[in-house]
Order: structure tokens, then C-alpha cells, then sequence
């Protein structure tokens, strides 16, 4: 699904609806009990349950009697469950090893139950609290909408990693390495953005940087600017960027098509360029990425990115932004690769234009 988006690229304020299916992120294990006891003396079993969730660890102790109280408060947001919470064979000895080992499983499965039925969308408050996530800022529209709605929210726990050609970083050498400084000039500058979550960065740097120095450099953007360089060299950066991306790419998404010559302005050589920057670009993504990230590429050097990311991680959540109005079909039906841009964009769960042209 895509959707177009007029003006400058704006990523969502926390709480925005997009497209996605959060409750898919979640992972579950339960590996531990305790023997507790109710405040009429009672005792029973606490199971420990971890839930993975945006790649952050979160543990509760909830009693078998609280799983099934949770069935009910879960029927309406999950129509698949049984009607009846599923009665395990019951036993004379709750507390005996096997019983509790069967339990522990039990558990497990059933939640992982819950998030199929959920059907990929948002996690209901009723479950965020059984297991003490982080509470989403729903509005009482989004509630009220239900889980009709596939929908994923951005909280200020979320990490998105944002993907140009350029990083946003002013880089140059200093009597004692390198300088760097945030590039407040730049379309995607940190500050213009001022996105309330964490945020990683991937990108190339404008200065040239030696095969011996880049160690030293990525470990210092990292650390300090949340920033991973891509390093291309001179002749694929040429072929890539200056021979695919502006010359022939650029023009005709501005629907600007070239005068009938002799000579075919596609060339294979710098669209291999390209895909091997894009592979090269999507390497250094997945070095940082995490289940439950959402990668946000810009721009239409990135085009690709969308695939190859999706060929290593089946079910990341991308969002592509194109800072370039779109062609007329006519006009983009002359690009030679058409289709595998075509397919890559489509493999974008949210997918964004400069300008909104008929």
C-alpha cells in the first residue's frame, strides 16, 4: 500500500498512525516460577513471563488464574480465540513439576495464539498492561476504531534508522583526526526533524577517507553522532551517483526525457552501479538493525533499498520517502529498469512524494 504525501518528508509525531503490524514484533518465553501467596494465604504459581518487544526486554509474574481473566478482556479485539478459554487438563496437583512445566509452555503458545489472532494490529491497552509494556498514546479514536485497523504507532522507545545518500554531518580533517559537526543546511538535518525517538543514521560522508582511516572514523560517528558511513569508492561513486542517479535517473523522474540521439542513455555498467551501492547501503543497515526498528530510506538512490532489506529481514518495516515529484506513467515506462524499481518500491510499507501530480 502506498500513500502520497505533498511537501517536505515528515516522519510522524509519537502516537501517528502508520502502516504496520506491531503486535507481530513481539516475541515471548516463559522460563521460571515462583511459589507466592494471595492475601487470603492462599499459594499458587507466579509464572515469569519475558516479552521481546522493539528489541527491549520486558519481565512480569502473572499466575495461571490472571491468563485466563485475560482470554476474556481479549475476545473482542481478537475474534479467532475460542469463545471458551482453553481448559488444560486438569489436575489434582497444580504444583507438581510436570504440571507446572506444562504450564510454562502452555502459556507461551497461548500468547503467541493471541498475536496471530491480533492479525498485525496494534497491541489493545488490556495486553500492554498483562504485560507491563510501555503504554501506547492511543486517542480515543484510534480505540474506538478497534482492531479493524492494521495500524503501528511510534513511540518515544521506538529506533528508526534513517537511510541517504548523504549523512547530515559536516566532516573534515583536523590537526588531531577529524571534526564533525551536525550539517544544519541539510534537508534531513537533525535538528528540522527533531524526531522525538531514537534515531540511527546511515549514509556516505562528503569527505574522501582512506581505506586505513575508516575504522577509526565509523567507530567515532557512532559513537558520538549515532552515525554509520558508508564508504563507496571513487569509480562506483561516480558510476552510481554521478552517472546513474543524475543523469539519467533524476531527469526523468522530473519528467524530463532526453533528446532521441544515436547514442542509449541507459547504461548497464552504472545501473550495476547502482545496485551495488544499494546492496552496499543495505550491509551496513542490517548491521545496526534490530527486530522491531523501522528504517526510514529517502530519496531515489535508495530505491532498491527496500528489496534488499527485505531479502535479509522478511519483515522489516520501511518507509520510503522521494524527495522528487513521480513521472507520468508514459514517462516512467522509458526507464529501462522500470520494473525493478517499480517492485522495490512496492516492497515499502509506506511510500511518500514531493509533490502530489496526476
Amino acid at each position: 500500500m502506498s500513500q502520497k504525501a505533498a511537501g517536505g518528508p515528515q516522519m510522524p509525531p509519537v502516537g501517528t498512525t502508520l502502516i504496520g503490524a506491531p503486535s507481530s514484533t513481539l516475541q515471548f518465553e516463559v522460563d521460571e516460577t515462583t511459589r507466592e501467596t494471595d492475601e487470603k494465604g492462599w499459594p499458587y504459581t507466579a509464572y515469569r513471563i519475558t516479552t521481546t518487544y522493539q528489541g527491549r526486554t520486558f519481565t512480569v509474574f502473572r499466575r495461571f488464574r490472571e491468563v485466563r481473566d485475560l482470554h476474556e478482556q481479549l475476545k473482542p479485539f481478537c475474534p479467532g480465540l475460542p469463545a471458551i478459554f482453553p481448559m488444560w487438563p486438569n489436575v489434582f496437583n497444580r504444583f507438581a513439576a510436570d504440571v507446572v512445566d506444562g504450564r510454562k509452555s502452555r502459556i507461551a503458545e497461548y500468547l503467541r495464539q493471541v498475536m496471530s489472532a491480533l492479525r498485525g494490529n496494534p497491541v489493545p491497552t488490556v495486553l500492554r498492561a498483562f504485560l507491563q509494556l510501555p503504554a501506547a498514546e492511543e486517542t480515543e479514536a484510534a480505540d474506538s476504531a478497534g482492531p479493524m485497523l492494521p495500524q503501528s504507532q511510534l513511540e518515544p522507545t521506538d529506533t528508526v534508522i534513517l537511510v541517504a545518500y548523504q549523512l547530515p554531518l559536516i566532516v573534515h580533517r583536523a590537526d588531531n583526526g577529524w571534526h564533525v559537526e551536525w550539517d544544519e543546511d541539510s534537508v534531513l538535518n537533525k535538528h528540522g526533524l527533531n524526531l522525538q525517538m531514537r534515531v540511527l543514521w546511515v549514509g556516505c560522508v562528503s569527505a574522501t577517507v582512506h581505506k586505513s582511516e575508516q575504522e577509526g572514523l565509523s567507530d567515532l560517528l557512532y559513537e558520538q553522532f549515532n552515525c554509520v558511513p558508508v564508504f563507496l569508492d571513487e569509480e562506483l561513486t561516480s558510476d552510481f551517483y554521478h552517472g546513474f542517479c543524475r543523469s539519467y535517473l533524476r531527469p526523468i523522474l522530473h519528467n524530463q526525457l532526453p533528446l532521441p540521439t544515436e547514442n542509449n542513455p541507459f547504461s548497464d555498467k552504472r545501473w550495476r552501479a547502482y545496485c551495488t551501492a544499494n546492496r552496499k547501503f543495505a550491509e551496513k543497515v542490517m548491521e545496526v538493525y534490530e527486530p522491531g526498528y523501522m528504517v526510514w530510506v529517502h530519496d531515489y538512490h535508495l530505491i532498491l533499498l527496500p528489496s534488499y532489506i527485505l531479502r535479509r529481514h522478511h519483515t522489516a518495516h520501511i518507509g520510503l520517502f522521494l524527495h522528487s515529484p513521480f513521472p507520468a506513467s508514459d514517462v516512467f515506462r522509458s526507464i529501462a529498469m522500470r520494473e525493478e524499481l517499480l517492485r522495490a518500491m512496492l516492497n515499502a510499507d509506506l511510500i511518500g512524494f514531493l509533490l502530489f501530480e496526476c
